[in-house]
């Protein structure tokens, strides 16, 4: 077996697949490294730990990379990716789902739309309900 260990791996993947390939005598060919994983080589675990860091690493990069392109398609197409609508907004139906097995299970696409009641804002000249009781000193004994 070939792989290319920053992305195989993840933080201690490793450590805990190896032996199985070892236990049924599969050889891990690593390029980086020049040929097979020797598992008697505490360099060769070395290195395959410092590509598992790496790997770690690789995944945050692309995580951060596709929510970032997630959010702005969703700016640009007008899609709403779920959660509570912000204030003054609310989830209006879009149509059925794209997706032919979720729209004959009745799934529809949802989009924000301004909210035409939103709730009353508070202001500071509206009596509040939750205003709190006058302070009157309790009397001494």
């Amino acid at each position: 077996m070939i792989g290319e260990p920053q992305r195989t791996f993840y933080g201690n993947q490793f450590g805990n697949t190896f032996p199985l390939f070892t236990h049924f005598n599969v050889p891990l060919w690593v390029p980086e490294i020049g040929g097979p994983i020797d598992p008697d080589n505490e360099a060769h675990d070395l290195v395959m730990s410092v590509f598992g860091g790496m790997s770690k690493g690789e995944r945050n990069r692309v995580k951060i990379r596709v929510r970032t392109a997630m959010g702005s398609q969703a700016k640009i197409e007008g899609r709403y990716l779920g959660g509570r609508p912000p204030y003054g907004y609310r989830l209006a139906d879009a149509g059925p789902h794209p997706n032919p097995a979720k729209a004959a299970d009745g799934k529809r696409l949802h989009r924000l739309e301004p909210d035409p009641k939103p709730r009353p804002s508070w202001s500071a000249s509206s009596p509040s309900t939750f205003a709190e009781p006058a302070y009157t000193p309790s009397p001494k004994a």
